[in-house]
């Protein structure tokens, strides 16, 4: 069994491994590479004809440059106007409030609703925004004749963001909003600004006449690159042009720059984008539609087949064409786009268990486009026990194999993992082989996981689209274990505790920043969970070959940790040695807002970057030496928003030493607001061994 002595030397050599926040972006940037290059599942079919954006020079600056190429999705795949209704209100937790007018009464009718919070899974709302799919609102509903709400959640503890969307005002946009098990939050009152005035016409490029019946979408700039939009509002609020082609707009944003997006039958759309609105007038724009040309044609497969459901896209390749449109092919392959800014095109189709296909150059006018897509390939997979005998029900993954990188594997998004069984196996290859269909070209790993065994890796294979099957054969590991002993700063073993092995982060596991890109991570670990017995020592079997970090945790301690513990070869046991728990102290207290307690302020608890806790610190403070850095504060920190009444508390102990605490409103609007509560908030927290509560107190001034 290792000695304390060496638990220290081994913490004090991985705190000068900083490499590993590089490694973290080199990982993600791979994955996501990867996954842009690759074809996704296409969106429903949408009604209707596409009519793309094209481009406009805005009125009264014509000396403005043209606007920047931009993506649009047509106003056809966006979903529906939601119901306001389904509001959950008999569910145990939520939100409440009030929405006020610019004039003090209450808003009545107002819509108000929730949607999941792009924090709580990133790659998730990637690959629904991929496929052109805004998910619908968590909870929904209209505010009463005293302008309140009430909207249940039926996950706790969950982030959400909360949208009100009123006619005549700009949208409210509340995010990260966390609510626990069994609690109401009572947001208080939601004050509505008043929104600017942006009006024009819409008209016809060649004759100037204005034109009846066009739809103009008004965006705020920075919603235009949401990671969540507002259900119903996917392009913006839309307004109908009266027969003259004029247009006006009451709500537009106080603040930032905004989009103007114009449509109307028979023509190419137009666009004005990032313009600065006056705050003290009437803002004019005027915004000029040519007649569209079309550009139509076919997606079939090699056999001549036509493919229903494909998503097709048209990109510009000329400054008077910089914009995307996109549409769906018809059951019979056929896709149309009816109205593009007359110029050339490339096109791209993207259809399940097919292989990309593009052609480079389309003009305006075609319509007669032959697409022909590849079959994606299909790979014949052989898994193995440990005693060489057939697996035939299993979990198999697709990863990307990237030969000699630090991180060799990255995930494929668009092949979730599946379930292998009997089923898997056609006859025509005597019940001996799985075939595992849909399989994107490029080079790949397939990564099993059994019961019986640990997760196991495939050797390499490379897939070509349209080529022949690959045959992979998967011998299935026992695995290796990891062992140790967990005591606490008296020495004393802690039983009971809970041990759980983690993605080796090293230095960087303490960090919020590490917590975001992990979810985009592959898991070449294997996640298990023990307990110590009464002596305080654990074993975990079974582990997958990977750099792995152990994770201890026990109510009357402090978290503690083992970095660097790599696991390679079959049957290795490695001892993590002697894993020590401080008990550390539970810090709470209370946020007020001019002296009244107030929820929703988030409280961070950070260790002040100086010598001390930087990584080959040396020197000496106040006469004494420094000592080296402890794994169980190094980078150490947490935070918490407080309750409804203004009460919190880290949901962690805090091990001895010196911190510093702040307290922030969180008001995506204004980031600067945070940053002043915090410069105005900031305490130094000094947590003494055997110390076990500190109480804190915030008061923020009232802007």
């Amino acid at each position: 069994m290792a000695g304390h002595s060496e638990t220290n030397l081994r913490t004090t050599v991985s705190l000068q491994k900083l490499a590993i926040p590089l490694l973290l972006f080199v990982a993600v940037g791979a994955g996501i590479a990867f996954y842009l290059n690759q074809p996704g599942e296409p969106p429903p079919a949408p009604p209707g004809p596409q009519r793309p954006a094209a481009t406009v020079t805005p009125e009264p600056k014509p000396q403005d440059p043209p606007p920047a190429a931009v993506t649009t999705v047509d106003n056809t795949m966006r979903t529906n106007v939601p119901q306001y209704g389904d509001s959950h209100a008999d569910a145990p937790q939520g939100l409440t409030g009030h929405v006020v007018l610019p004039d003090g009464r209450p808003g009545v009718g107002i819509p108000v609703l929730l949607v999941e919070s792009a924090a709580n899974d990133p790659l998730k709302i990637l690959l629904a925004n991929s496929k052109g799919k805004v998910p619908p609102p968590l909870a929904s509903t209209r505010t009463d004749q005293d302008g309140s709400f009430r909207l249940g959640i039926l996950t706790p503890s969950k982030a959400v963001d909360l949208r009100v969307i009123s006619d005549e005002n700009p949208e409210v946009n509340r995010q990260q909003i966390k609510v626990h098990e069994s609690d109401w939050l009572d947001l208080g009152n939601i004050l509505l600004d008043q929104g600017l005035v942006v009006q024009g016409r819409v008209v016809d490029e060649a004759t100037q006449a204005g034109l009846a019946n066009a739809t103009v979408f008004l965006q705020a700039s920075n919603l235009s690159h949401a990671v969540i939009a507002t259900p119903g509002r996917e392009r913006g609020v839309a307004a109908i042009t009266d027969n003259t082609g004029f247009f006006r707009f009451g709500n537009a944003p106080r603040m930032g720059l905004v989009n103007l997006f114009a449509e109307a039958p028979g023509y190419a759309s137009a666009q004005v984008t990032n313009s600065q609105l006056k705050a003290d007038g009437v803002n004019e724009f005027t915004l000029k539609v040519e007649r569209g040309e079309p550009i139509a044609g076919v997606i079939i497969d090699q056999r001549g087949k036509p493919i229903a459901g494909a998503r097709v896209d048209v990109i510009g390749l000329s400054v008077k064409t910089p914009a995307n449109a996109t549409t769906i092919s018809e059951p019979d392959g056929s896709f149309f786009f009816p109205n593009l800014r007359a110029g050339p095109y490339q096109l791209a189709a993207v259809a399940s268990q097919f292989a990309d296909a593009r052609i480079p150059l389309v003009l305006t006018g075609e319509q007669e486009t032959k697409v022909v897509m590849s079959q994606r390939a299909s790979v014949k997979l052989k898994v193995l026990a440990a005693n060489r005998q057939p697996v035939k029900v299993f979990a198999v993954g697709l990863k990307s194999y990237h030969e000699g990188a630090a991180i060799n594997i990255g995930n494929v998004p668009d092949f979730p993992e599946r379930r292998v069984t009997p089923g898997d196996y056609p006859t025509e290859y005597n019940g001996e082989w799985a075939l595992i269909r849909g399989v994107p070209g490029g080079k790949f790993c397939f990564q099993i996981t059994d019961r019986d065994h640990a997760k196991t890796l495939s050797p390499a294979f490379t897939v070509v689209d349209g080529g022949p099957e690959v045959e992979v054969v998967c011998e299935l590991t026992l695995g290796a274990s990891i062992t140790g002993t967990v005591i606490d700063d008296r020495g004393s073993p802690v039983a009971n505790a809970t041990v759980n092995t983690d993605l080796n982060g090293g230095l960087a596991a303490e960090t919020q920043l590490y917590d975001w890109f992990r979810q985009l991570m592959p898991e070449k670990h294997t996640k298990a969970s023990v307990r110590t017995d009464a002596q305080g020592r654990f074993r975990i079997n079974k582990l997958a070959f990977a750099d792995y970090m152990l994770r201890v945790s026990h109510a009357d301690y402090c978290e503690g940790t083992a970095i660097d513990i790599k696991l390679e070869r079959e049957g290795q046991v490695v001892d993590a040695g002697v894993i020590q728990l401080n008990r550390g102290a539970i810090v709470e207290g209370i946020t007020n807002v001019a002296g009244a307690p107030m929820g929703q302020i988030k409280v961070v608890l950070s260790v002040p970057l100086t010598n001390d806790v930087l990584p080959g610190g040396a020197g000496k403070r106040d006469g004494a030496p420094l000592t080296p850095p402890t794994s169980s504060r190094a980078l150490f920190s947490a935070n918490v928003l407080s309750e409804n009444n203004g009460q919190f508390a880290l949901r962690k102990r805090v091990p001895p030493g010196e911190y510093k605490v702040t307290a922030s409103r969180q008001d995506p609007g204004n980031p600067f607001l945070a940053l002043m509560d915090m410069k105005e908030t900031e305490q130094k927290l000094v947590i003494l061994p055997g110390q076990d509560r500190v109480q804190l107190s915030f008061n923020l001034s009232k802007r």
